[in-house]
């Protein structure tokens, strides 16, 4: 992808996913990788081929005196460790965070937990549903077909974990860059599971409706089948196309009437008509309806199987699709990274950047967001929880996911807000000072608009070359569909996880976290912060990109091998309980239960269906144990409890932000904990253009030219 990171030396010590994910995003940024195998690692080899790929290999024995020296000396010479250790194996490996800072006081190390560092949860293996089990995280989606939690085949925490470690080291470079010395990242699977949660997980002192409400379980989602059995994913209105608008015309009204009431009760209607449509769309094969829903611009995508986007013209022509040269699998191809960038010159040496005495990690760094709904502010509401000052810019009529707060507050908070007519030429000098403040300019609008509002990338530059210009697209930066709107579902649909997470023989659903919008604002936050690292170096900013697709073809479990075929891919059985009897969920007499044991024999837990059914928890959980496999108890209808619980308040997961509508807003809270660095977890989401008069005075605008723009309606200023 880029080698902004060439000079950087990495040991990866990850045996499982999000901590090899994390050494693979750095390896793909240039960084020279050596992966450790000790023996620890799960992998089968197409999970060892697409996470540790582009990393050397050196097998040592850490249970050996040998082994331990040997380890020692590479952390002497390295820049950043990632592991993903225990804390209690952690320290018997000097690996703890106390040790290796006296030690190595250079030395980035990021530890992936399961849960934070000094939680009572801390020593919960490393494993997702075992973490999101104690979390209450599997009851947040909706079974098909009964009651209950359902196992999560999608690896919600691993996946965004992955990007949390790899943001800590980049933020950490930034700041050994101005402090002279390096110092700990924790992060975990909790924490990585919780960035989707942030738009579910919430409490207020006067909520709204909306934000009471939030998003239900059950909520459905628009998705069609058609006369081949085959299905489609839509958003927007399906009736712009001319076949739909067509049939519903002709469809006789006592039959629409009929159709219609299937989803008179729904409680997220979508769309009118939508049983009339369901039924239109079962009149034609697939292929037929997306061409003309693409034509009728109706965002829309297949439900594809896993793997399939290899083969699709848009993932290639983005280089999303890279072939690699497994040691035992053969010429495959496999997921690119998300993030395009300039592969750039590469740096002999980390540069010398003024001291600073910096309190959280991006202390100094300005953000302006230009973002809207959630894939372009997610990534400056994080850069703020680093510490970054954020502005974000509205238009006068306000972001348009502000109608649905509950999911608004989750990717806002750490900004200070400001309301610009921005199609009154009038604002275009205004945006220019936003411009010449800023270190980064941030958004997800499509470039066609932005270039017609004034802040294409060719307009910053010119303005500010200092700045980075960090572009979050659907489908990419080129090809045939590089200006097509995109949303989450469409490309949950795409990418195969629709079908993966909906169990065997089931219809294809949705999953609610809205992981691809998610991964896709985290992905985003790496380029950035890589090509800010870079402007240390040169003084030049520069055009970094990441997209929906990208993001959602680097999830998929599977690669093409050398045949063309697609590498098999574990199976979620028909009801959503598991993939195999030692890694799936079991009802119990007074609740559920989650075994998680990786290759272990398949009779471990023979007839264990049976037995748990008659006994609690607490002792199916020791009868799993006995046979070897680890288990955790599956928490329930458990958002409130998790944020109003004290451990969770004074550990820094729930926090408290006073808003002018809510009173006291409380949220998920910190995501990192970079020990001697704290973050900044101070600033409820703003209201519309709250601060907009403090900002145009902050960069340089006359107070009469101020009370100008308010007048003639180009700013907007909340109350």
């Amino acid at each position: 992808m880029t080698t902004v990171l060439s000079h950087i030396r990495v040991l990866d010590l990850g045996g499982g996913q999000a901590a090899s994910m994390a050494g693979l995003i750095l390896a793909q940024a240039g960084a020279q990788v050596t992966k450790i195998d000790d023996g620890t690692s799960t992998f089968t080899p197409v999970e060892d081929a697409l996470w540790n790929r582009g990393k050397s290999r050196l097998a040592l024995d850490l249970g050996a005196t040998e082994g331990r020296h040997r380890l020692q000396a590479l952390l002497a010479d390295s820049d950043i460790l990632v592991h993903d250790r225990l804390p209690t194996a952690a320290s018997l490996l000097g690996l703890d965070a106390a040790t290796l800072t006296a030690q190595f006081p250079m030395l980035i190390h990021v530890a992936v937990g399961g849960w934070p560092a000094g939680h009572p949860n801390a020593e919960t293996p490393v494993r997702d549903n075992l973490v999101l089990a104690k979390a209450g995280i599997l009851d947040e989606q909706a079974a098909i077909g009964r009651d209950g939690p359902v196992w999560l085949r999608f690896p919600l925490g691993s996946n965004h974990a992955a990007y949390l470690a790899a943001i800590g080291a980049l933020a950490r470079l930034y700041a050994r860059r101005r402090k002279g010395r390096g110092g700990p990242v924790h992060t975990s699977l909790l924490q990585g599971a919780l960035v989707p949660m942030m738009m579910h997980w919430s409490t207020a002192e006067r909520p709204t409706p909306a934000l009471r409400f939030g998003m239900p379980k059950d909520a459905g989602a628009t998705l069609f089948e058609c006369s081949d059995g085959r299905w489609v994913h839509t958003m927007g209105q399906p009736v712009k196309a001319p076949g739909i608008k067509a049939a519903l015309d002709a469809m006789d009204g006592v039959e629409r009437a009929r159709l219609n009431a299937k989803y008179e009760k729904a409680i997220i209607k979508y769309i009118d008509d939508r049983g009339a449509i369901e039924a239109i769309f079962k009149t034609r094969p697939r292929q037929d309806w997306l061409e003309e829903l693409w034509a009728s611009d109706v965002p829309a995508q297949p439900v594809q199987a896993m793997g399939d986007l290899y083969f699709d013209e848009q993932t290639q022509a983005n280089g999303y699709v890279v072939p690699v040269d497994d040691p035992r699998l053969g010429a495959t191809r496999q997921p690119g990274s998300p993030i395009q960038m300039d592969e750039g010159v590469p740096l002999a040496a980390e540069p010398t950047v003024a001291a600073q005495a910096l309190s959280q990690p991006l202390d100094g760094l300005k953000v302006l967001d230009i973002g809207n709904f959630l894939a372009g502010p997610l990534a400056p509401m994080l850069l703020g929880d680093l510490g970054a000052e954020v502005i974000k810019v509205e238009a006068t009529s306000g972001d348009p996911l502000r109608h649905a707060d509950w999911a608004f507050n989750g990717c806002q908070r750490n900004k200070r807000g400001i309301a610009l007519q921005l199609k009154d030429p009038a604002a275009s000098a205004l945006l220019g000072r936003l411009f010449d403040w800023a270190d980064v300019v941030h958004h997800n609008q499509r470039m066609m608009a932005a270039e017609k509002l004034g802040f294409g990338y060719a307009a910053v530059h010119a303005r500010n070359p200092r700045a980075v210009y960090c572009h979050v697209s659907s489908y990419g930066a080129k090809g045939p569909r590089r200006d097509w709107p995109g949303y989450d579902q469409l490309f949950q649909a795409a990418s195969g996880w629709e079908a993966a997470g909906a169990g065997e023989g089931n219809p294809p659903a949705w999953h609610r976290f809205g992981m691809m919008d998610h991964l896709c604002g985290l992905a985003s936050v790496v380029g950035t912060l890589l090509a800010v690292l870079r402007r240390d170096a040169t003084g030049q900013g520069e055009f970094v990109a990441a997209s929906l697709l990208g993001a959602s073809l680097a999830t998929v479990e599977t690669l093409v091998l050398p045949d063309g075929s697609l590498a098999p891919t574990a199976q979620l059985d028909r009801r959503q309980m598991g993939v195999g009897p030692t890694r799936r969920l079991y009802p119990c007499g007074d609740g559920w239960l989650a075994v998680d044991q990786p290759h272990a024999a398949p009779d471990a837990l023979a007839d264990a269906e049976a037995r748990f059914r008659d006994v609690g928890v607490e002792q199916a959980a020791r009868i799993a144990a006995e046979a070897g496999v680890d288990a955790a108890p599956v928490a329930l209808a458990n958002g409130q409890a998790f944020l109003a619980d004290p451990v969770n308040q004074s550990s820094g997961l729930s926090v408290a932000l006073d808003h002018p509508v809510y009173g006291s807003l409380r949220q998920i809270g910190a995501l990192w904990d970079f020990g001697d660095l704290r973050l900044r977890l101070e600033r409820a989401p703003p209201l519309l253009g709250q601060h907009s008069r403090d900002i145009l005075a902050e960069v340089g605008v006359s107070a009469g030219a101020i009370d100008e723009a308010l007048a003639s309606g180009v700013v907007k200023a909340a109350g």
